[in-house]
């Protein structure tokens, strides 16, 4: 069904109420969903990668160290 918004309009309506864009949205809670597999110790760093939409591991790597300033090894290291 239509709802007589715009994209723009969509969009910036999802920012007021979320304080934030729809891909900054999905990947924040992305890498909350990959955090969380990796403290439950039941996944290694590649399963989680695949697992959360991520075709290697070295580029999930990178977005966790991006949100997290930590590469995933480190993370679990500290835990």
């Amino acid at each position: 069904a239509e709802v007589g918004l715009s994209l723009k309009k969509l969009k910036e309506g999802f920012r007021q109420v979320y304080g934030n864009s729809v891909y900054g949205f999905l990947f924040d809670y992305k890498m909350e969903v990959s955090r969380k597999m990796l403290e439950s110790q039941r996944f290694n760093v590649n399963e989680v990668g695949l697992k959360i939409g991520y075709s290697t591991a070295s580029h999930f790597i990178a977005a966790f160290k991006k949100k997290f300033g930590v590469t995933p090894k480190k993370y679990l290291q500290s835990l």
